[in-house]
């Protein structure tokens, strides 16, 4: 076990500098993308490193491919620049763009409880709350980006366009967690920030469906 959670630790903390360093030349249309992919290496690894060369890393023409590729109306969707991307691949980067304000909670506030000798439950609840100021921080700059709503407009959007999705993320990463963890956690062992990356992959399978829905009634903007 720690051969391989050091092995993936690591392995994300690289891909993320990676990541972090290519998009400086190949830029995103949405700027908060430029955080969202490089906070998705940290968990996702090379899984995520694949998605972000599938479809997240910018190419010159990409938009143009986008609009003739022969696909079926209803297999697309605009997203907030405008340019068609696969539904799936849509609501991928919503969730993605979602957990990115989970992973940057969960580094300061799981240092912190560790650190301050917290509980789990303590911590989690410490996650939670800062997760939420930066689930809906990130919310509300796509949402700036997307249009001309006022300050107070995409802030009252942003909060409820990210609570439901970002509290979905947080139960599938918590109850994994508790499982894994067994009320047991040494937060400065390679071991722990292991079973969080699977802990935050659970959270996209547990948010991906709520944000689906949430694009599908309008609560939020496809990114």
């Amino acid at each position: 076990m720690n051969i391989i959670a050091f092995f993936f630790v690591i392995s994300g903390i690289v891909i993320s500098v990676l990541v972090y360093i290519d998009i400086k030349k190949h830029r995103q249309p949405m700027h908060i993308m430029e955080i969202v992919w490089p906070l998705t290496m940290l968990w996702a690894s090379w899984i995520g490193l694949l998605a972000y060369l599938s479809f997240g890393r910018q190419k010159s023409n990409m938009k143009d491919m986008n609009m003739d590729m022969p696909m079926n109306h209803n297999s697309m969707i605009m997203d907030g620049t405008g340019t068609k991307k696969l539904k799936w691949e849509s609501i991928t980067l919503s969730t993605l763009h979602c957990g990115a304000g989970c992973v940057l909670a969960d580094i300061i506030g799981e240092t912190l409880s560790g650190i301050l000798g917290l509980s789990m439950l303590v911590g989690w609840t410490l996650d939670y709350i800062l997760a939420l100021i930066f689930g809906v921080y990130f919310q509300y700059m796509a949402i700036k980006e997307m249009g001309n709503s006022t300050i107070k407009m995409a802030i009252n959007k942003a909060v409820k366009s990210d609570f439901l999705s970002l509290t979905a993320w947080q139960i599938g990463m918590y109850g994994f967690m508790y499982f894994a963890h067994g009320g047991i956690i040494n937060r400065a062992s390679f071991d722990f920030w292991f079973i969080m990356q699977l802990a935050m992959m659970t959270g996209f399978i547990t948010s991906y469906p709520m944000n689906m829905l949430l694009i599908k009634i309008g609560f939020k903007h496809a990114m």
